[in-house]
């Protein structure tokens, strides 16, 4: 099973849900690390479908070795 974080290509922020329970926003790479971590492909489509602008999601996925 993959991880994933969703990035904004334009503000560099991550998207996740917050420690409030809301979903949004955040600068901080530990924060998202935490909470921002999304291990269903489908809810990644829809998260970024329902936050961000069309063409400027970047996904991470955790589990892909660099080479």
């Amino acid at each position: 099973m993959s991880r994933y974080l969703i990035q904004s290509g334009v503000t560099f922020q991550f998207l996740g849900v917050l420690p409030t329970g809301d979903v949004g926003w955040t600068p901080s790479l530990l924060t998202a690390l935490r909470h921002g971590v999304i291990d269903e492909p489908d809810q990644v489509a829809q998260l970024v479908e329902d936050h961000c602008d069309p063409g400027t999601a970047l996904i991470v996925d955790l589990d892909t070795e660099a080479q």
